[in-house]
């Protein structure tokens, strides 16, 4: 990211002249430019190239390099307001494209509340003492500990940046202390309920919102993914789902892209019973298609989405969340922490179910997506009354198949209070 912008605007020509030197024939590249102010300017730059072809090949990639950074954003200096520096800065890594548009929205919301604590500072007189103070009051106020920790990231890497261009000598964040990070709290079904809700949908109709809570049941999928899968990524034969695209949000609009990270894409195993569901959803499309004179090849019906609309829209996953809120209620449906139970949850409850058994751990995290099988273990295996009475019974199994053995002598004789 560059950390100033440069005075010239649009490069108006560029070329290349050879250069003799001891090392044999070299190519220069030569850029000519107006600056800001109208003049002209003009850059030189030894290519790495040994060959012209290869020389005009590095000169338009310089080029194109040299009019990215032009483009981009200029940064404030270190004399700029708290609130103006983090703006520049998330408007820069916008325009080079590196994060993902949802990822953007977030940041922009979280440079709101950053902008009204602690905004009108000067960054350069920032200091851990006035963010301490902040995030404090965040806090007393009633935010969550998990949504101060995102403020504070942000802030945190803003001023890393502003110490990798020299703006600052230091980062005031940190000194400071930061609170715990709460942990989410698993709210899954217990055995009973997740093969209640199972039988239950299995005698309804193929909807779209029944479809997709029976995928999320046997796959934990995410509900972007199970929005932004399409027929031709459920391959019948093999009895396996691809997963290569999600539905995400980003300041209020949808759009598909891809999984987060490469463990993200994926293939996971179809049940038979998840199998039968996807038979019924496909035959429900052909039949609407049917009613409306519309006939579609494998090729064109495998672009729909599984739980999408036989026009090619996909679920979305506001609506999906609505939906099944209004199941959840009419099924009376209340998780291990007492609260009624989210199309998330349904993910947590997968997780649950299969470590609870016996399912290996690491398996459970591929099938999910994640790259580490400790956030699967930390986040989403809830241990329930069910899990836990059945780890006792075990430990006790084990002992009792020991049989009659003698105890410890002198500590069996010793009593105390």
């Amino acid at each position: 990211m560059a950390s100033r912008n440069r005075e010239y605007t649009v490069y108006t020509s560029a070329m290349i002249r050879e250069v003799k030197s001891k090392r044999g024939k070299r190519w220069q590249g030569v850029l000519k430019y107006r600056d800001a102010s109208g003049k002209w300017r003009q850059s030189t730059k030894m290519l790495d190239a040994r060959t012209k072809t290869q020389a005009n090949k590095a000169l338009q990639e310089w080029r194109d390099q040299m009019e990215d950074e032009s483009q981009r954003p200029e940064l404030p200096s270190a004399s700029a307001t708290v609130s103006e520096y983090v703006t520049a800065y998330i408007d820069t890594i916008e325009a080079a494209g590196t994060v993902r548009p949802s990822a953007i929205s977030d940041y922009r919301t979280s440079c709101k509340r950053i902008s009204e604590g602690i905004g009108d500072v000067v960054l350069r007189d920032l200091t851990p003492a006035q963010i301490q103070a902040w995030e404090a009051k965040l806090l007393k106020g009633g935010k969550g500990v998990n949504t101060v920790l995102k403020y504070h990231r942000l802030l945190n890497s803003v001023c890393n940046h502003a110490i990798s261009v020299r703006d600052l000598s230091w980062n005031p964040c940190a000194a400071v202390k930061k609170p715990k990070r709460v942990a989410p709290s698993p709210n899954s079904l217990d055995a009973n309920q997740h093969a209640r809700l199972n039988a239950t949908l299995n005698v309804m109709g193929a909807t779209q919102t029944v479809t997709a809570a029976t995928i999320a049941l046997y796959t934990g999928m995410r509900e972007g993914e199970i929005c932004g899968l399409k027929w031709k990524c459920y391959d019948q034969g093999a009895g396996t789902i691809r997963i290569e695209k999600a539905i995400a949000k980003a300041g209020g609009r949808k759009y598909e892209t891809t999984p987060k990270t490469e463990a993200g894409k994926r293939e996971v195993p179809v049940h038979p019973a998840l199998a039968d569901m996807l038979r019924r959803r496909r035959e429900r499309m052909v039949s609407e298609l049917q009613e409306v004179g519309v006939t579609l090849n494998d090729e064109k019906f495998g672009e729909l989405y599984v739980c999408g609309a036989i026009d090619g829209r996909y679920y979305d996953p506001t609506i999906l969340s609505r939906s099944w809120k209004s199941l959840a209620e009419s099924f009376e449906l209340v998780g291990t922490q007492g609260r009624r139970v989210t199309f998330h949850d349904l993910r947590h409850s997968f997780a649950t179910r299969a470590i609870a058994n016996g399912a290996d751990v690491k398996a459970v995290a591929a099938v999910l997506g994640h790259t580490d099988a400790h956030v699967t273990l930390n986040v989403y295996a809830d241990a329930d009354k069910e899990s836990k009475a059945r780890a006792v019974a075990l430990v006790g199994y084990g002992i009792q198949q020991q049989g009659d053995v003698k105890p410890y002598g002198e500590l069996a004789s010793t009593s105390s209070d």
